[in-house]
Order: structure tokens, then sequence, then C-alpha cells
């Protein structure tokens, strides 16, 4: 059964008043032992890994208890649930960041799209041409034009039109455009 000792304002068996920084270095030199076999009991194999971060963790958890100038009665007891704890939510998030690390290899690279999106916009792309072709010139060669980017006066010199003619033809060419691909079951 623990004896029933309190750390507070004083450390265990001494009669001086401790500072907060002192009674946190003492607290890490008596119990560190204590906070690493809780590790070893829960985490098995991983607790060479994960042992330095849950000490550090119990610890800052001690120093915040203390510098609530709240006395921790028991200190064993709080010490080893305050390391089991701190044990069960290291290895939680490791496990949360390996499941992201393979979410995130299934996923295509940034720059490259997957099989199915490569599909999706190649399809696009034909459904596109497809509808173009159903435009009279004009209108396919500014509907064309506002797709690559160009803005009105580059069309106006390409082509010899003036600003209203091009400011039409885009606009009718982009609405006959949208019609072909909605009567194609594209919407967007």
């Amino acid at each position: 059964m623990e004896q029933a000792t309190t750390i507070g304002d004083h450390a265990a068996g001494s009669e001086a008043p401790l500072g907060l920084s002192e009674r946190s270095a003492d607290l890490a030199r008596r119990y560190a032992r204590l906070i690493r076999s809780a590790v070893a009991r829960v985490s098995g194999a991983g607790a060479a890994r994960i042992g330095d971060d849950v000490e550090q963790r119990v610890l800052i958890q001690l120093f915040r208890q203390l510098s609530g100038e709240q006395d921790i009665r028991h200190p064993s007891s709080y010490i080893y649930r305050a390391a089991v704890r701190e044990t069960v939510r290291v290895l939680r998030g490791e496990e949360r960041a390996e499941r992201g690390r393979e979410a995130a290899a299934e996923l295509p690279p940034p720059g490259e799209p997957g099989p199915e999106r490569a599909l999706a916009s190649r399809e696009l792309r034909e459904q596109v041409a497809e509808a173009l072709n159903t435009l009279s010139a004009d209108r396919r060669r500014a509907a064309r034009a506002h797709l690559a980017g160009f803005e009105v006066k580059e069309m106006m010199a390409m082509h010899g039109w003036t600003y209203n003619r091009a400011r039409n033809l885009i606009a009718r060419g982009m609405a006959d455009l949208r019609r072909a691909l909605r009567a194609r079951g594209v919407d967007g």
C-alpha cells in the first residue's frame, strides 16, 4: 500500500522549501524509473522509441500542477496514471499519423492525375471538341480562343475583329457551347 505522501511546498523528507523548478527536477529524478516502467507496460516494444517523449509530457503535467500551487497526494499513483495516459495518447497519435501516411500514399502525386481523373478529363476534352465543331466558324474561333485564355484585344488583333464583334462572338459562342454540352449530358 502506498504511503500517503504529498508533494507541495516541500520535497518529501526535506525541511527546506524548494522552488518550483527544484521540485520539478527532484520529481524527475525520483520518478523517472516509474514513468519508464509504465511506458514499457503499456507500449511494449515501442517503449524505447517513445519513452523520452512520454516522460517529458508527464513532467510538464507535474510542473503545471505544481505551478498552480496544488498539492499532489500520492505522487507515485498520480505519476503512474499520468504516464499511462500520456503513453496511450502518444501511441494513438502515431497510429493517426500512420493512417494519414497510408492514405496519402494511396493518392496520386499532386502533379499527376489518377487514372480515373485522366480518363474523365480526356472524355470531357473530346466532348468539348465535338461541341465546338457544331458552332459556326467565327463563334468556334472566338470560343476556342477564349478557352485558351486569349483576351479580347488579342482576338481583335488575330482575326481583325472590332471590339464589339469579338465580345459578341465570345458571348454567343460560349452560350452555344454550353447548350451543346448540356445536350450531350455535360453540365457544369
